[in-house]
């Protein structure tokens, strides 16, 4: 289960689509130049993008992410441990998008400069 989420996010006017559409199109989903071994990345990668997915296509209201968050695990299917833990980090990335416009008016630039093949350098902020 998941945590309760804060009191008054039901009626945000983010929608979670909107939320894993911008993740979808942020440059969290791609590797990142390493020397090393980077295949649980990955897979880790690809789990996020594939519940991101689900959202995307579901289209759940605020107040159903959680449901839609666990029937995303249950169709990706065991082990479900590493989907549950990126569900998980896409709850508190709801969650952070709520608390933070500034955070998501970061990922729709960050969006909009991918789209135009633009690269802004320098810290991103992180929820």
């Amino acid at each position: 289960m998941l945590p309760e989420p804060e009191t008054g996010r039901a009626d945000s006017p983010l929608r979670p689509r909107d939320l894993a559409i911008l993740l979808l199109a942020s440059t969290d989903l791609r590797p990142r130049q390493r020397a090393r071994d980077q295949q649980a990345d990955l897979v880790g990668m690809e789990l996020k993008r594939r519940i991101l997915q689900h959202l995307a296509e579901v289209d759940p209201e605020p107040a159903d992410l959680e449901t839609t968050l666990i029937q995303a695990v249950d169709a990706i299917g065991p082990p479900t441990g590493p989907a549950r833990a990126v569900a998980l980090v896409v709850w508190e990335e709801w969650q952070t998008a709520c608390r933070s416009p500034e955070w998501v008016a970061q990922l729709l630039g960050d969006a909009m400069q991918e789209s135009t093949g633009e690269r802004r350098h320098g810290r991103r902020f992180a929820p």
